[in-house]
């Protein structure tokens, strides 16, 4: 009967053994899955940020070769009829042309490195970034803001940079006609929202769409946040769209 006992309480050691060796098993095979997957996300945003960037590259110098490189070449043109006969009407033309090349490279350089940032600050940036869309009446864009106090250089263009994506991404799939942009500082965190009236995401979609491989201006987005540890929510309020980012001072 002792014996009986003895084996019994022996098989049930084991048992409690094996389980917790199975328990410590799962949990260490979870973790290992759990880096796995987060090391996955990590280069698929590494990877977006890449793509991100050359895809900016590309832009601009499509922009140098077709847009400025062409004028250039008008230039060139007309100065060549100066040669031949230099009418006021050749030199006006060409003094045209020097003018539109000069805006077209200032907006070029604008958007590697808007001056305006660096010299009066974030709002008065903004507000200029805004302004071209005004006039040409692709969508109207309302932008308010308390009065910001002087941000450092990387928070600045951080939120520079993910509000030029946002315009960009609401241009290019949102269809909407409106846009409000709100600016402010509250509980030591810049706070800035992005809304919109066209087709937009919500948080649980957001959630689907930033591991897709298309989405790259949401991982762009991810990546400068990640740097100053802000975050980005999505929300939805009848038929407008919101987009809320907090960075800490």
């Amino acid at each position: 009967m002792n014996d009986n006992i003895v084996l019994l309480i022996i098989l049930a050691v084991l048992a409690m053994l094996f389980l917790a060796l199975a328990v410590v098993l799962f949990v260490v095979h979870y973790q290992k899955r759990i880096t796995t997957i987060n090391l996955l996300k990590e280069k698929e945003l590494t990877e977006a940020a890449i793509r991100a960037e050359e895809e900016e590259r590309m832009r601009i110098a499509a922009e140098l070769h077709d847009d400025v490189g062409a004028t250039l070449s008008s230039v060139k043109f007309y100065l060549q009829m100066g040669e031949k006969e230099a009418t006021p009407d050749v030199f006006l033309q060409s003094q045209q042309l020097i003018d539109e090349s000069i805006s077209k490279v200032r907006s070029l350089s604008h958007r590697l490195q808007p001056a305006m940032l660096l010299q009066l600050g974030l709002q008065d940036a903004l507000q200029s970034f805004f302004a071209p869309f005004q006039k040409n009446g692709s969508i109207h864009i309302e932008y308010t803001s308390d009065k910001l106090p002087p941000l450092h250089d990387n928070l600045a263009l951080t939120a520079y940079r993910i509000v030029q994506e946002l315009l960009n991404n609401t241009l290019k799939h949102a269809t909407a006609t409106h846009a409000e942009v709100y600016t402010e500082i509250a509980d030591g965190q810049l706070c800035l929202c992005f809304s919109h009236n066209g087709q937009g995401i919500t948080e649980t979609q957001f959630q689907q769409y930033i591991y897709k491989k298309e989405a790259t201006g949401l991982k762009n987005i991810i990546n400068r946040l990640k740097v100053v540890n802000g975050t980005i929510a999505f929300e939805q309020e009848k038929n407008w769209y919101h987009t809320i980012v907090r960075i800490p001072l």
